[in-house]
């Protein structure tokens, strides 16, 4: 049986997070993965040896990781010839506020359309806030961004909203729309 790919661009490091996370699911239901951030060399000679890819970024500022965009551009043409999932991780998603909501989906959409691929299954991901990574000038930015949306402010603490059972759930849609069975399903 081919693997699964699992691609990455990851900031701050919660969608690295979340993609060995998917990954491990993938290999609990039984399947080999591969998993690779974009912004490495290895993501360069990667080519369509998969039964499927599920990939994925961060959106910072409106925009994915670069390497993010180059990876899906770069390799349109075998992702498109397998299932592909598409993610994207954001505190947007995270967020009561619908329109803040919808535009991460936009944008997660926007990703796909200006890249040419044609996922199966999209999710927006809730990400984290990683006060203790922040410089002194981002930190405070993301606590006034926070406060003003009744969140956690406390600099000294990481506050992750990552929803795992949504992004478990996201991994047997994929498998599902797919048609790929594993050998086994976690509880």
């Amino acid at each position: 049986m081919q693997p699964i790919l699992v691609a990455y661009g990851t900031t701050e490091g919660q969608t690295r997070k979340i993609a060995e996370f998917i990954a491990e699911r993938l290999r609990i239901r039984g399947h080999r993965v591969d998993l690779v951030d974009t912004a490495t060399p290895a993501a360069q000679q990667l080519g369509a040896s998969y039964q499927a890819a599920i990939v994925g970024g961060s959106l910072h500022q409106q925009r994915h990781q670069r390497s993010l965009e180059h990876f899906l551009k770069d390799n349109r043409v075998w992702l498109d010839a397998m299932p592909l999932a598409l993610f994207s991780v954001s505190l947007a998603a995270a967020l009561d506020d619908m329109d803040s909501r919808l535009q991460a989906r936009r944008l997660l959409d926007e990703l796909a359309a200006d890249s040419g691929v044609k996922p199966r299954v999209v999710r927006c991901i809730a990400g984290a806030l990683r006060y203790t990574q922040y410089d002194y000038l981002k930190g405070q930015l993301m606590r006034m961004i926070a406060r003003h949306y009744h969140r956690p402010t406390d600099l000294s603490k990481d506050v992750e909203y990552t929803d795992w059972a949504d992004v478990e759930s996201f991994v047997d849609e994929f498998l599902e729309s797919a048609g790929i069975c594993g050998s086994a399903k976690s509880a």
